[in-house]
């Protein structure tokens, strides 16, 4: 049962680019990068390493919280192709358990999980042509083991979306010179290119089409009712490459 508590937790100062939100919790890669709410990890692969995404929960309160992590949905795969570790290893999940199943991990104020080896890694290659994807949602628990609830001036939880296809490793754009993201209704691109974007729906219906120049731009996503679509990027040589986001 989900339960609002009232937390007088004195959040840390942390910058976070282009977001006045404030979290009581963020999830770094293993570089120390903050990804965003509801990033899309992208693979091509069903291989050790490539394959494998380790991460690090940070505590951003100044006491110390308690998490655990829902598998929220999954598709094209029936979960047992995932082996997911946070605080215990799991070869195989369940959609709509969280993890661990019968504990909680806890994280001191400004630090991450004291657990080493904590990742995603999907072993699953599917039916060959549908990807494999996966919804995992981190949030804050008390003692008790209830959900504690995010408030108007802090948000407890945070989502993470592990998607995989044979095809994206097809793509010939380097997609490291685009960085996206969603933020207010709005998509955010910096680009180091002069590209084109079609918005596609998961039928091919193009819901929009843009000009995007190389360094900042900004697209207003509020008349999208679809909450998945795909952005398809192409540079001036006809380079291409696709990506699916998640609108929140």
């Amino acid at each position: 049962m989900k339960k609002s508590i009232l937390l007088f937790i004195t959040l840390i100062n942390y910058s976070n680019l282009f977001s006045q939100v404030e979290n009581a919790f963020v999830i770094e890669n293993s570089q120390g990068s903050v990804l965003a709410d509801n990033e899309i990890l992208e693979f091509s692969s069903v291989e050790y390493d490539d394959a494998s995404y380790n991460f690090y929960v940070r505590n951003l309160t100044s006491d110390e919280i308690l998490l655990k992590a829902e598998v929220v949905s999954f598709t094209g795969t029936d979960g047992s192709g995932m082996e997911f570790c946070f605080g215990e290893c799991y070869f195989g999940v369940i959609e709509g358990y969280s993890y661990p199943l019968a504990a909680s991990v806890s994280v001191q104020p400004g630090q991450t999980q004291t657990s080493n080896g904590d990742h995603f890694f999907n072993q699953d290659p599917g039916d060959g042509s549908t990807p494999v994807e996966y919804t995992f949602r981190f949030y804050m628990v008390d003692q008790n083991g209830d959900e504690v609830v995010s408030q108007a001036e802090l948000q407890t939880d945070f989502s993470i979306n592990y998607y995989y296809s044979a095809s994206l490793g097809l793509n010939n754009l380097d997609g490291s010179k685009i960085i996206y993201f969603t933020l207010n209704n709005k998509l955010i691109i910096n680009s180091q290119l002069n590209l084109s974007l079609k918005i596609y729906d998961f039928s091919g219906k193009i819901l929009s089409e843009n000009s995007i120049m190389s360094g900042y731009n900004s697209i207003d996503l509020m008349n999208l009712s679809e909450k998945h679509v795909i952005l398809t990027f192409e540079s001036e040589g006809s380079q291409i490459i696709s990506k699916k986001i998640l609108i929140p």
